[in-house]
């Protein structure tokens, strides 16, 4: 009974801190996440970006019921899409969702 205790209350802790995660802050999480040598998903974009002559989109946070997806897209030419996309979990940790953002921080 204590146990079941202990997990109910662990459990409402980890919803009611997810709950309180917003656009900005899931935004801020994954451009500030580590990525290769020291830098961070957002510089390792702003370098690929360097390297071709893209068109930033910007970033996007998309929300589905308690879930968070994040974002970033460039425009190739008039009809080639470049996009980067990443879930936030209820603890915080982010998994990458496309394999472009998956093989960004990659060696």
């Amino acid at each position: 009974m204590k146990l079941l205790f202990i997990v109910l209350n662990l459990l409402i802790a980890i919803n009611t801190a997810y709950a309180q995660i917003d656009e900005t802050t899931v935004e801020e999480l994954v451009k500030n996440s580590p990525c290769l040598d020291g830098l961070t998903i957002e510089t390792a974009l702003k370098d690929k970006i360097k390297i071709r002559s893209q068109r930033d989109l910007g970033w996007q946070v998309f929300k589905e019921e308690d879930q968070f997806d994040v974002e970033r897209a460039f425009l190739m030419n008039k009809s080639m899409q470049l996009r980067f996309r990443w879930h936030v979990n209820a603890d915080g940790s982010i998994t990458p969702v496309s394999s472009r953002a998956e093989s960004l921080c990659a060696k």
